[in-house]
């Protein structure tokens, strides 16, 4: 299990460094980012097709991030104090914080999440890809425009990953669906309503916080109205998906309380 679990990482760092080879280089060619920048956002495409199994215990992309969200929150708490604590206590601060991200949250984060839960969703790729853009123009002070390609080159890979899933969720060699068809690129979890709710929430938090998005709309020239109609019809279809998937739901829970009954009380 464990070679198979390799060949699924390296099969998504593979796709994922080759997906974002080429939508950081579209950008530049595009003439959306400067050749300076290219290679970050490449960095930021493979990271994001890695995000996805950060609900999972044992792999290596969740350890990964809490080591890098561990040491960048230890920063974050240490630089400001330089002037006021001494050397000794600022290291002894910054490993403090570290650990506790490190072992602490993570324990957490573990403890309350599920594999191919609501991580693997639309809402996922909506609220990686706004965290980054706010991460970017908050935190790194890059400028709008800048702040959501940032944000797009995570969503680019985050989304890599999740198509990835579905494809091996179809075995085309024996024409058969694995049970795993469809646990990826799902609007939501409706198995974990309380986390698809979480989500939500989160993604609601980020949109109200990110910097505005006209500069790069113009750039790419994108008919703001024409979008909004875009998203409608991708929510409405997201509600049916919804509501087909609670009747379905419903009728097999009813056929089989019915079959659990006995004849006589069946009606």
């Amino acid at each position: 299990m464990g070679r198979d679990n390799m060949a699924n990482f390296q099969t998504h760092l593979n796709v994922g460094i080759l997906v974002s080879a080429a939508a950081a280089l579209s950008l530049h060619m595009g003439g959306l980012v400067a050749r300076s920048e290219t290679p970050a956002l490449f960095v930021l495409g493979v990271a994001g097709s890695l995000l996805p199994d950060i609900d999972s215990d044992r792999s290596k992309p969740i350890g990964l991030l809490f080591n890098v969200l561990g040491a960048s929150l230890a920063f974050a708490v240490t630089l400001p104090l330089t002037a006021r604590l001494l050397p000794l206590e600022l290291v002894a601060l910054w490993i403090g914080v570290f650990l506790g991200v490190r072992y602490g949250l993570l324990k957490l984060f573990t403890r309350f999440t599920v594999h191919r839960g609501v991580w693997h969703s639309w809402l996922a790729i909506a609220a990686v890809s706004l965290a980054a853009t706010n991460l970017a123009y908050w935190l790194w002070e890059h400028s709008p425009e800048g702040a959501w390609i940032a944000g797009l080159m995570v969503g680019i890979g985050y989304l890599t990953h999740l198509t990835l899933d579905e494809f091996s969720s179809v075995d085309l060699f024996n024409s058969r669906i694995k049970r795993s068809f469809g646990t990826a690129l799902k609007p939501a979890s409706l198995k974990y309503p309380c986390s698809s709710l979480g989500m939500a929430a989160m993604v609601v938090a980020l949109a109200w916080f990110a910097p505005p998005a006209d500069g790069l709309m113009q750039r790419l020239d994108v008919d703001p109205q024409h979008t909004l109609a875009v998203l409608e019809t991708q929510l409405r279809d997201g509600v049916h998906w919804v509501a087909d998937s609670v009747r379905d739901w419903w009728t097999q829970l009813s056929r089989s309380l019915q079959a659990g009954l006995p004849p006589e009380s069946r009606g």
